[in-house]
């Protein structure tokens, strides 16, 4: 079933609740991005960065770790599954790894041959799972989770052409309406201000983000954040979200996600497409 909003509850926060929940599970900094040229081939670039308390977990004795051992890349496997999850016809082409003083991590690049049969998801599919055999956390495949809203791209060609970006929301078995039950079972704020601090070390300094950059110059678009030829889809600054309590306690719960990205403020660390599509002209 495809939706345009959810009933209570907008997209946007149950994809920051759906956020929090896997990078408390383990998962990890995601940052995607989809480079389109103007034949409608491209690449699709995604750093997957170790920081913070997780990097400092990942090394300890404690937990399995040790202390400077590098986390393992990827496997062929993962790889094609993760390829998969972005259409079937894209493919992973490179990985390079990431390690300086602040992240690790890897950026793996996969390319397509059309872009309208390209697709993302707000979940994305590389978990980190510690294991008690091993030095160092292992990257699984396919989770239990999976992505609530997706963007899709459908492509106009010709001397100018035209980029649609639409998004879809999926309703499925881990999507969960609000009842009479939910509202009672719902944390006190004194216990909603308690997990918020709980969750704050491991959110420190964390950022998530989806952008597009066509190749040309953007003659028109009517895309919510864009500077130059770089369309911002989602933007999430855990460090600025986490000083806002607010913005993950329910108090907007209700509200359409323009509606929400509106009264969180331009300093909320929250960007995130309200549109259920958009276009880019470019040349």
């Amino acid at each position: 079933m495809i939706v345009k909003h959810l009933p209570r509850v907008t997209l946007l926060t149950r994809m920051l609740a759906l956020v929090l929940l896997l990078t408390l599970s383990g998962c990890i900094q995601m940052h995607t991005t989809v480079h389109v040229k103007k034949d409608g081939s491209g690449t699709i670039e995604q750093k997957m960065l170790f920081t913070g308390m997780l990097s400092e977990i990942m090394n300890s004795p404690d937990e399995g770790g040790e202390p400077g051992k590098e986390p393992a890349p990827p496997s062929e496997k993962q790889l094609s599954e993760m390829a998969a999850e972005f259409g079937p016809e894209v493919k992973a082409v490179g990985v390079k790894k990431i390690d300086n003083r602040k992240q690790q991590g890897f950026a793996v690049t996969y390319a397509f041959d059309d872009i309208d049969k390209v697709r993302i998801g707000n979940a994305q599919q590389m978990t980190m799972n510690h294991s008690a055999d091993s030095t160092a956390v292992k990257p699984e495949g396919t989770g239990t989770q999976k992505p609530e809203t997706w963007f899709t791209f459908a492509m106009k060609r010709g001397a100018n052409p035209e980029l649609i970006i639409s998004k879809q929301s999926d309703i499925n078995a881990s999507s969960r309406k609000i009842s009479a039950s939910d509202s009672k079972s719902k944390p006190s704020p004194k216990e909603q201000t308690q997990m918020l601090d709980m969750i704050k070390p491991f959110l420190k300094g964390l950022k998530m983000s989806m952008e597009v950059i066509v190749d040309g110059r953007v003659v028109r678009s009517d895309a919510s954040y864009r500077i130059g030829n770089r369309i911002t889809l989602y933007s999430m600054d855990f460090d600025k979200i986490l000083a806002r309590p607010d913005l993950l306690t329910g108090k907007y719960e209700g509200m359409s996600d323009k509606e929400f990205t509106r009264k969180s403020g331009k300093n909320s660390g929250l960007k995130f497409e309200f549109k259920d599509r958009v276009s880019v002209l470019f040349n």
